[in-house]
């Protein structure tokens, strides 16, 4: 018995489909967001390094599904004066918010095509 028939096979081709992109409110954003760093955690906790690969992955298809913009941070260890540790994480490369000092001094640019 053969199966095969060729118009299936080209409705559901999955090369050419778009991957969607979903827009949810805010509150549903900030729960992504938090399942997505829970995910990236555990990546890190990943004892062979190809299934943390593959969190990481998962988690950058749902943000990618969801338009949340991916950043990577670098931590930081600061010690205090007393001795006690904080980590700091901020974004590698900067922050993402400018300084409020740049934006008085410098004005927007105009846009050029």
């Amino acid at each position: 018995m053969n199966n095969n028939n060729d118009d299936d096979d080209e409705d559901h081709d999955d090369s050419q489909e778009e991957t969607p992109v979903y827009i949810v409110d805010d509150a549903t954003e900030e729960l992504l967001m938090t399942a997505l760093n829970c995910m990236v955690t555990l990546a890190d906790a990943q004892i062979d390094p190809i299934s943390g690969e593959a969190l990481i992955a998962i988690a950058d298809e749902i943000a990618e599904r969801f338009a949340i913009d991916r950043f990577e941070v670098e931590e930081t260890v600061h010690t205090d004066d007393n001795g006690d540790e904080e980590i700091i994480y901020s974004p590698k490369g900067g922050s993402i918010m400018p300084d409020r000092d740049d934006e008085d001094e410098t004005p927007n640019p105009t846009r050029q095509s």
